[in-house]
């Protein structure tokens, strides 16, 4: 095709093609209605949809004059975003005139190898994050922070370009239910955060964004090569870069891997960057603060539905809350135990063990309840050795050793996303945490040591992180022994376990 040949609206001359992915194709264009010599350029993106359903197109323009709107908005409040001149649809095609940055992205600064000294980097966060605050203000998440959508206007200014939201409108389609979802998943490896790639990003997924861009740059390592911590999932960075402990505290709290640690939004993110003393996230103090006064309020919406997931769905008989420590008025900032106990056990070597593998293909077999991937006996079709169970409702996945059907092993049982908890890490018998193990909680707090019948039960340590603590002792039925910390509590619901 000429591209040359191409004027849109008989007024937005295409000059060349800047980009084709997964949204559509982008060009360089110039507006041929202003009067001057050499005519302005702009930039025209297009985007079609891959469903021409009539129903499905209305909901399409639907979407894109609501994205475009947002845009609008956007470009007249910064200068740093670019303005949006025009949006039009012609035969079900949309299209999007934006105003041209002359400028390059910083692909070109950032490379491999070649780390920036801190003030650089701080500077650059600085930069992105004022920019995100005026977004994020009006509830706008980004998506698709990385370097190629940064721009460095030739007069220095860093400038944020190609906004994700326009971009479900190419993979807009019907399911067989008749509800219109949108099969592109918007976001790039390495700067994607858990919660995006599940599909669910927040405000706070672009603050995970800059920071993994930080880190990129004061460390010259790509976000993909970089270690990720096998029991929590933290990204592993610190002794790759030279950089002091306030700005590596304020990028590690950026990049944490459950969204609830991080700054809740660009402004929050900001703040800590530029004062003296970098703040924890405010939504981070909030939740730590509710857990520890008052965990009935916790409990009170997961219970009945997590006791009837127990009950149905081969899921440990016990519901867990929040630890409530011993508040002593005496020593309102008690000294942490500097235990040696339990920092390795048995299961954590497994570095497989670390996430879960993707769930893909056919399934070995499958019920109602769940399907399950992994190893099969071929005489008694019982699952035999190494396996994936993802339950077909409430969220629930376990990747780890079977036995005759059952968890008996090593194996990592991860909570949804309503849950309190995060994940258990360690021995399983019978389908019950029994052995030695980790259960990790979603506001950092983590107990370490003895399980018998899915309780904390012998020696074994609790961290909470809100006071930085450590319970140490001997624990009965989830209760320290002398004391009224609490591990969890037990569900009376049965475990269901067989094929």
């Amino acid at each position: 095709m000429d591209y040359r040949s191409i004027i849109l609206r008989s007024r937005y001359k295409v000059i060349q093609p800047l980009d084709s992915g997964g949204f559509g194709e982008t060009y360089l264009a110039e507006d041929l209605d202003i009067p001057t010599d050499p005519k302005p350029k702009c930039v025209v993106k297009h985007l079609k949809p891959q469903n021409q359903n009539e129903e499905l197109l209305k909901i399409a323009k639907n979407l894109f004059d609501r994205e475009a709107g947002a845009l609008y908005r956007l470009g007249q409040m910064s200068d740093r975003i670019p303005r949006l001149f025009a949006h039009f649809e012609e035969n079900g095609e949309f299209y999007l005139v934006q105003e041209f940055i002359d400028g390059h992205d910083l692909s070109k600064e950032i490379i491999l190898g070649q780390p920036w000294k801190e003030a650089q980097v701080k500077k650059l966060l600085t930069d992105v994050l004022e920019i995100l605050v005026v977004v994020h203000q009006q509830n706008i998440i980004h998506r698709d922070i990385k370097p190629k959508n940064i721009m460095r206007r030739q007069d220095g200014t860093i400038v944020l370009i190609d906004f994700g939201a326009v971009k479900e409108i190419k993979g807009l389609e019907t399911n067989t239910q008749g509800i219109v979802t949108s099969t592109i998943l918007i976001g790039t490896n390495g700067y994607m955060p858990n919660e995006q790639a599940n599909g669910k990003p927040k405000l706070s997924s672009d603050v995970y964004a800059v920071g993994m861009l930080g880190i990129q740059a004061i460390t010259g390592i790509a976000p993909q090569n970089l270690p990720e911590d096998p029991v929590t999932g933290e990204i592993i960075w610190r002794d790759h870069a030279n950089v002091s402990d306030r700005l590596a505290e304020v990028l590690t709290t950026m990049v944490r891997s459950h969204f609830s640690q991080r700054y809740p939004t660009a402004t929050e993110a900001l703040q800590a960057l530029t004062q003296s003393r970098p703040i924890p996230s405010a939504k981070v103090q909030s939740q730590t603060k509710r857990s520890l006064i008052n965990p009935k309020l916790i409990l009170a919406g997961g219970v009945g539905l997590m006791a009837l997931i127990a009950s149905l769905y081969f899921v440990p008989k016990y519901l867990a809350q929040s630890p409530s420590p011993v508040n002593n008025p005496e020593t309102p900032n008690p000294t942490p135990v500097t235990t040696k106990k339990f920092v390795e056990l048995p299961c954590d070597g497994e570095r497989e063990l670390s996430s879960l593998p993707p769930a893909t293909g056919k399934p070995a077999w499958e019920t109602e309840r769940y399907k399950y991937y992994g190893q099969i006996d071929p005489t008694t079709k019982n699952a035999n050795g190494r396996g994936l169970m993802v339950f077909k409702q409430g969220g629930f996945q376990y990747y780890g050793d079977f036995k005759n059907n059952q968890r008996n092993g090593c194996g990592r049982l991860s909570y949804p996303e309503s849950s309190d908890l995060s994940y258990y890490l360690g021995q399983f018998q019978n389908d019950q945490y029994q052995g030695l193990g980790r259960l990790k909680w979603k506001n950092g707090n983590e107990y370490r040591g003895n399980f018998a019948n899915n309780q904390c039960q012998g020696e074994g340590v609790l961290h909470i992180t809100a006071d930085n603590t450590e319970h140490d002792g001997k624990w009965q039925k989830n209760q320290l022994e002398g004391s009224n910390v609490l591990c969890n509590k037990q569900s009376s619901s049965p475990v269901a376990s067989q094929k």
